[in-house]
């Protein structure tokens, strides 16, 4: 397995810019603050949508509002860490994204907006080696399916 740096997220022109942080619960707030330390924003995606979505006033297209809301988010938030290169920014709480009312294809999303920002996800759940981002207790109902994507680790950036 080929591992990154944070160094290597502004300087690849892969077609997808997509990226993994491996981490415990434990350890969740120490990796958002690291990530932050390195001018990387983070962004709470799950507190964020809920927020915009306890908001709406009317829920008839509730898919196509969370999907244009996420994408807004995570353009005005992410930015360049070293002056040059790609933008960069970080995600968790991914686990609204697959809630079945939303209908998102999320995989899709992520990997879309991913070619053109470097875009991390901090997992502190299972992951599989065919890269599928589940959870322990829901590993065959609901899962971020990576398998025709390269999904790069950030190992040691702490």
């Amino acid at each position: 397995m080929i591992t990154y740096s944070i160094n290597d997220l502004s300087k690849t022109s892969d077609r997808y810019n997509l990226y993994i942080l491996p981490c415990i619960p434990a350890t969740l707030q120490e990796c958002i603050s690291f990530l932050q330390s390195q001018n990387i924003p983070v962004v709470n995606i799950g507190k964020e949508i809920s927020t915009f979505i306890n908001g709406l006033e009317d829920y008839s297209y509730l898919n196509m509002d969370v999907f244009d809301f996420t994408i807004k988010l995570l353009e005005v938030t992410k930015a360049q860490i070293n002056g040059s290169g790609n933008d960069v920014v970080a995600i968790y709480n991914l686990g609204i994204l697959l809630e079945p009312a939303l209908e998102l294809k999320t995989s899709q999303m992520i990997k879309e907006f991913s070619k053109s920002t470097s875009l991390i996800i901090i997992w502190e759940n299972q992951m599989d080696l065919t890269e599928e981002l589940c959870w322990p207790t829901q590993k065959n109902d609901y899962f971020f399916d990576f398998t025709d994507t390269h999904l790069k680790t950030l190992q040691n950036a702490i």
